[in-house]
């Protein structure tokens, strides 16, 4: 027997000492490696394992790697979804709702009770890790309150407009702050959010890459009134888009209860359109029809005025009588016009044949 063997089974061998694998001491490009290989819900609930490992997580900054990311505010709860392009990866649905003198976090089909404030366990449990570290591109961001998403609403008590308006301003300050804490403009194709005037939309505008941006929708938030879509006057609603001149790829925009006071020829290359505009001209609507007749893209547009001082010009250039009756004109391309003089507005659809 080698004379090793033989020491080796008449000598008790070392009890090996144990040791436990630490991450925090792992080189950071193995590190890196395993964040870009976890989906958004992995990542955070490794953030919430320890207070160190939050820190690391949070100064990495893996990549939240999200598709959408949606937001709606109510009286007592912020509710909404996270989607993943993985198809392995299901979309996480969470709410926080206030509840007695807790707070009830749900995400998926768990749920726990926290002693935190509702909107402070949001902002620093969702909002923040998944807006901060999103570095690739985002299909769609939407914040809203619930009652801009939901068309059909029945007046809301007074009371709990206020608690919806307080809400949504705490969350859209937090949405800011997470903006700002970013390097980098967040890159996404589509926008939905509501604002209580210019100023916010503005400010938020100016964190996003509108190179990038192809679809813009604005709601001014409702309160306690009970309004349809479009059917109002929003002149006393004035919003100034004049940010938007250099979005060459926007392909849709639609502004639900502003008026608009930016000239209309800024919008003409974009054939989804609904909007209420101060003035238009002439010109400016033929260049739309143009962009529409040549687009790709089968929707239909409303553009809503409150002044067209050279309207006779456009009836007459599209043979049309101005008379103050509800004209429907067919164009060649099979592209209608509808023309409704009470409501100062003009509808653009597609005639299909049947």
């Amino acid at each position: 027997m080698p004379l090793y063997n033989f020491f080796s089974c008449c000598i008790p061998s070392r009890p090996l000492k144990k040791e436990h694998a630490f991450l925090l001491d792992m080189p950071d490009v193995v590190t890196k490696e395993i964040f870009k290989n976890l989906d958004f819900g992995s990542i955070r609930m490794l953030r919430k394992v320890c207070h160190a490992f939050r820190d690391y997580i949070d100064c990495v900054k893996p990549d939240s790697n999200l598709k959408s990311i949606e937001m709606y505010v109510l009286q007592d709860m912020i509710f909404g979804l996270l989607s993943s392009p993985s198809q392995s990866t299901e979309d996480i649905k969470f709410s926080y709702k206030k509840y007695n003198e807790l707070c009830k976090g749900l995400w998926g089909p768990r749920y726990a009770k926290f002693k935190n404030n509702t909107f402070d366990l949001y902002v620093d449990d969702s909002l923040w890790p998944a807006l901060k570290h999103q570095k690739s591109l985002l299909d769609e961001l939407c914040v809203m309150t619930f009652m801009d998403l939901v068309k059909n609403r029945q007046p809301v008590p007074q009371a709990d407009g206020r608690l919806v308006a307080q809400n949504f301003e705490m969350l859209f300050d937090s949405l800011i702050n997470a903006l700002e804490s970013r390097n980098r403009l967040l890159q996404v194709k589509s926008l939905i959010i509501s604002v209580q005037g210019g100023d916010q939309l503005i400010q938020l505008l100016r964190h996003v890459d509108l190179k990038i941006l192809k679809s813009l929708e604005v709601y001014r938030r409702l309160e306690t009134e009970s309004s349809y879509y479009y059917d109002e006057d929003n002149n006393e609603f004035v919003l100034d888009l004049d940010l938007l001149k250099d979005c060459k790829n926007l392909e849709k925009l639609h502004v639900v209860r502003f008026a608009v006071c930016s000239p209309f020829r800024m919008f003409t290359h974009i054939p989804d359109l609904k909007v209420h505009m101060q003035t238009i001209y002439c010109e400016d609507v033929l260049r739309f029809m143009q962009t529409t007749e040549n687009s790709k893209i089968s929707v239909s547009s409303q553009i809503r005025f409150g002044e067209f001082p050279d309207k006779s010009r456009f009836m007459e250039a599209i043979g049309l009588a101005d008379d103050g009756s509800k004209p429907v004109h067919v164009f060649p391309s099979k592209l209608s016009l509808t023309y409704h003089p009470d409501l100062k507005c003009m509808d653009f659809s597609w005639e299909h044949n049947s």
